[in-house]
């Protein structure tokens, strides 16, 4: 279980950083590049959120948590991504300190792990409003990574072609995405 808790912790802090990376774009004007790091943070924040899960399920104390993401629609939007990567920050911490406490056998792991878990909703889900309230479309990870899957199959299995997959099949998603 510690070692999801530091795969959750490492995705939101990439999360983080593609926030704060678009946050400087959207500052500068350039609301494209801006809306592309979004789309990662997505990405980042969506597998983030679904290994908090993971771990917190395997304490045996998964509880339903519905934090409610703040979207301040009157500030400019650089401002709402960096309160994304604060949380996710947050978020990511948390789940640091619970990966210590289940190696160290304290008995306040399960506690920690709560914690990380609905930081990890509260990030996804302001993250979620956020590319909502830009008109970015996002795919879930598992959306994402089962088209890349069958791209590189369809390719005869390539070694070390991953990272193209990838894009492509974030690509060939998009394509599928009726103009409006």
């Amino acid at each position: 279980m510690s070692d999801t808790h530091r795969q959750a912790a490492d995705q939101h802090e990439l999360a983080a950083h593609a926030h704060r990376t678009a946050a400087e774009h959207n500052e500068k004007g350039k609301n494209e590049l801006g809306n592309w790091h979004l789309e990662r943070a997505m990405e980042y924040s969506d597998h983030a959120y679904k290994l908090a899960k993971e771990a917190h399920s395997k304490s045996g104390q998964i509880q339903s948590l519905e934090p409610t993401p703040v979207l301040h629609d009157t500030e400019p939007v650089y401002q709402n991504h960096n309160r994304a990567a604060e949380l996710h920050d947050r978020a990511a911490d948390a789940h640091r300190i619970a990966q210590k406490n289940e190696q160290g056998g304290e008995l306040t792991g399960d506690e920690h792990s709560r914690r990380a878990l609905h930081l990890s909703q509260a990030a996804d889900n302001l993250t979620k409003a956020i590319a909502l309230g830009s008109g970015v479309t996002t795919f879930a990870h598992d959306e994402i990574a089962a088209l890349a899957y069958e791209l590189w199959q369809a390719r005869g299995c390539p070694y070390g072609s991953s990272e193209e997959d990838w894009l492509h099949a974030e690509s060939e998603l998009r394509a599928r995405i009726p103009k409006r």
